[in-house]
């Protein structure tokens, strides 16, 4: 008799009223984008009962373990104070980036296009985890985080820092200077203040690139450890896989 987690299984990841789906045969990960999840499925091979849905609809309240054993769906994390959302992606790559150290306690970065999460892990559950929007506020003001290396000012970083409620006027100032490196470096400066709880004392990996926040917290004398984000997202996948006793 074939062993069952030889056999081909996936994960749907519903976007924008499409799905893609990570179908995982052999150790091997390839994404089929199409229209609903029975065209992804018949794609890939995949027979429905080996199938794990990420469902944004859905949300858990922290604390919560990071992968639920032996579910078929994948929630998103929601918390109410602060308010801040984790979507079922996110609980997917902070698996990936601890896989190899499933007790490992610490916070997670997770730098997106708008929002920064940082997220506190510990015992294999998200203990608590908040929201930045650096990243939406840095393109506004035209200072995108993906830009020239993510290239911030240090001192414009350690005067918001020291004097958070200047911030206001400190951008100002490098907007009408067109100074992007000062804008950034402003606003790091402000989310590194509001996040002291977050950073001091405490073990971080950022996952994606390791600017601007790497550099950013080596100021203050932290260091981090960056992860690349597609080889985190893929065992990710593999420790969901795992969670659902789809694999070993």
């Amino acid at each position: 008799m074939a062993d069952p987690s030889s056999e081909a299984w996936g994960v749907l990841l519903p976007q924008a009223g499409r799905v893609t789906l990570y179908a995982v045969d052999g150790g091997a990960v390839r994404a089929h984008d199409v229209a609903d999840a029975d065209d992804a499925a018949r794609a890939a091979g995949v027979l429905p009962e080996r199938l794990i849905t990420l469902d944004d609809a859905a949300s858990d309240a922290p604390p919560t373990s990071l992968l639920p054993q032996g579910a078929r769906s994948l929630s998103a994390v929601q918390q109410t104070a602060p308010a801040a959302r984790l979507d079922p992606s996110a609980r997917v790559l902070i698996a990936g980036a601890l896989r190899a150290q499933p007790d490992w306690d610490g916070i997670i970065l997770i730098p997106e296009a708008e929002v920064t999460h940082w997220v506190h892990v510990s015992a294999r559950e998200i203990v608590s985890f908040q929201g930045a929007a650096t990243g939406r506020l840095a393109a506004a003001l035209g200072a995108p985080m993906g830009s020239g290396g993510a290239r911030f000012d240090t001192g414009a970083l350690g005067d918001t820092m020291s004097r958070p409620e200047r911030l206001a006027v400190h951008l100002n100032a490098a907007v009408l200077g067109k100074d992007a490196a000062a804008v950034l470096g402003h606003l790091l400066g402000a989310e590194l203040a509001a996040m002291r709880a977050y950073w001091l004392g405490q073990e971080l990996r950022i996952i994606g690139a390791a600017a601007p926040y790497a550099p950013a917290l080596a100021v203050q004398g932290v260091m981090a450890e960056a992860v690349p984000r597609a080889a985190v997202w893929q065992a990710g996948l593999m420790a969901l896989g795992a969670a659902a006793g789809l694999t070993d």
